[in-house]
C-alpha cells in the first residue's frame, strides 16, 4: 500500500512539473496573442481614420461653356457653345469628409469581441444553425471589419472614378490648350498687322496735322495778303495823286543834285578842309585786331588794331579821319550755324595816339555774345 502511494505521489509530482511547464509556455503565448491583438486593434483604428465614413452629397456642377464658334471679324451675339462640365461629378472634389471613428471604448470593445454578446443576458449569443457561439452579426469584431472593408471598397471605387474624371479633364484641357495656342498664333499675326496699321495711322495723322497747320498758316497769310493788297491799292491811289507833284519836284531835284555832286567831289577827299586828308572806304582782307573789352548790354566794344591796320585806315601819320566801316568779328573754335562768325561791328571813334577804336555792335548780325579775345577781320 505504501509503495502504491509512493508511486502515486511521484506521478502527481511529475504531472505537476508538466503542468508548470505547460503553464509557462501558455503564458508566453498569451502575452504574444495579447500584444498581437493590441497591435491589430490599433492598426484597424488608425486605418479607419483614413477611410471616409460616408460619400459626399450630390451637387450640381457650375455652368461652364466653351465658345466653339469660328473666329471671324463678325460680332456674334449668341455664339455656339459647348458645356465643359456636363455630367461632371463635382462631389469628388469635396475634401475633409468625416472618417470612420473606432477610437472609442465601445468600438474598441467590439473589436476585441470575437463572439457576439447578447445584450440581455450578457452571455455569448448562440447561432441558431450551428448551436455554437455566434461570431458574426451586430456587436462582433466581424461587423466592424466588414464595415471598414465596405467603406474601403467604396473609397477605392471613388478613387477610380476620380482617375477617370482626371483623364477626361486632361483630354478637355489638352484640346482647350491647343485651341488657345492656335488663337495665340492668329492673335500675334493680327496684333502685328494692327501695330503696323496703327503706325501708318499715326503717320497719316501727323501728316494731316502738318497739312492743317499749313492750311491755317496759308489762310492767315492769305488774309494778311488780302489786307496788304487793300492797303496797297489805297497807297497806289494816294501815290498816283502824289506822282504828279513828284514829277514837278523831280526837275528841281535834278538841278539840286548837280550842285550836290559838285560839292561832294570837293569834300570826298578833304572832309575837314585838309588837302592831305584821305577817307578810306575799304581795307585789305584779313585779321585786323582783337576785342579787348565788350558790353553786350550797351552794344559797344573796344578794339585793339595792329599797327598795319591803323596805318591802313588813318595813314602813315595817322592824321586821316576814321572811316565808318563795318567789320566782322569771329571766335576761333566757335561752333554755330554760321561757324566761327559772331557779329558785325561799325567803327565809331579812334583813341588818338593808341591803336584803340570804339565800335558799335550791330545786333542784327549778332550770333553770340561778343567776348574779350574775339578776332576782328575785314
Amino acid at each position: 500500500m505504501g509503495k502504491a502511494l509512493r508511486i502515486l505521489v511521484i506521478i502527481i509530482l511529475l504531472l505537476s512539473v508538466v503542468s508548470l511547464v505547460f503553464a509557462h509556455l501558455l503564458f508566453e503565448k498569451r502575452v504574444l496573442l495579447t500584444e498581437r491583438n493590441r497591435i491589430f486593434e490599433n492598426a484597424v483604428v488608425n486605418l479607419a481614420k483614413t477611410i471616409e465614413k460616408e460619400d459626399a452629397a450630390d451637387s450640381t456642377p457650375p455652368s461652364v461653356e466653351k465658345d466653339i464658334a469660328t473666329v471671324t471679324d463678325r460680332e456674334l451675339v449668341n455664339p455656339e457653345k459647348e458645356p465643359m462640365l456636363q455630367n461632371y461629378p463635382i462631389q469628388l472634389e469635396q475634401q475633409n469628409l468625416p472618417t470612420l471613428d473606432l477610437d472609442n471604448t465601445k468600438m474598441r470593445l467590439q473589436l476585441r469581441s470575437y463572439y457576439v454578446i447578447d445584450p440581455v443576458t450578457g452571455k455569448y449569443k448562440i447561432d441558431e444553425l450551428s448551436q455554437l457561439p455566434a461570431t458574426k452579426g451586430p456587436g462582433s469584431m466581424v461587423e466592424v471589419l466588414d464595415n471598414v472593408f465596405e467603406r474601403a471598397k467604396v473609397q477605392q471605387a471613388k478613387l477610380n472614378s476620380t482617375r477617370a474624371e482626371l483623364a477626361k479633364m486632361r483630354d478637355k484641357m489638352t484640346a482647350a490648350v491647343e485651341d488657345i495656342n492656335a488663337l495665340k498664333i492668329a492673335g500675334r499675326a493680327d496684333k502685328k498687322e494692327i501695330t503696323e496699321k496703327a503706325g501708318q495711322i499715326a503717320s497719316l495723322q501727323g501728316e494731316v496735322a502738318d497739312l492743317e497747320t499749313r492750311v491755317a498758316r496759308l489762310t492767315n497769310e492769305k488774309r494778311e495778303l488780302a489786307a496788304e493788297l487793300a492797303d496797297s491799292r489805297n497807297e497806289v491811289e494816294t501815290l498816283n495823286g502824289e506822282l504828279v507833284a513828284v514829277k514837278e519836284d523831280l526837275v528841281k531835284a535834278e538841278e539840286k543834285n548837280a550842285d550836290w555832286e559838285k560839292r561832294w567831289k570837293g569834300l570826298k577827299n578833304n572832309p575837314l578842309g585838309d588837302p592831305d586828308a584821305i577817307i578810306v572806304t575799304a581795307l585789305s582782307a584779313g585779321d585786323k585786331g582783337k576785342i579787348i573789352e565788350a558790353n553786350d548790354e550797351l552794344k559797344f566794344a573796344i578794339l585793339e588794331f595792329s599797327n598795319e591796320a591803323i596805318t591802313e585806315m588813318l595813314g602813315p601819320e595817322r592824321a586821316n579821319q576814321l572811316p565808318q566801316l563795318e567789320m566782322n568779328v569771329r571766335r576761333p573754335g566757335h561752333q554755330s550755324a554760321s561757324g566761327e562768325f559772331i557779329t558785325r561791328i561799325k567803327l565809331r571813334q579812334v583813341v588818338r595816339g593808341k591803336n584803340l577804336v570804339v565800335a558799335d555792335i550791330l545786333s542784327d548780325w549778332q550770333q553770340a555774345t561778343v567776348e574779350k579775345g574775339d578776332v576782328v577781320f575785314f
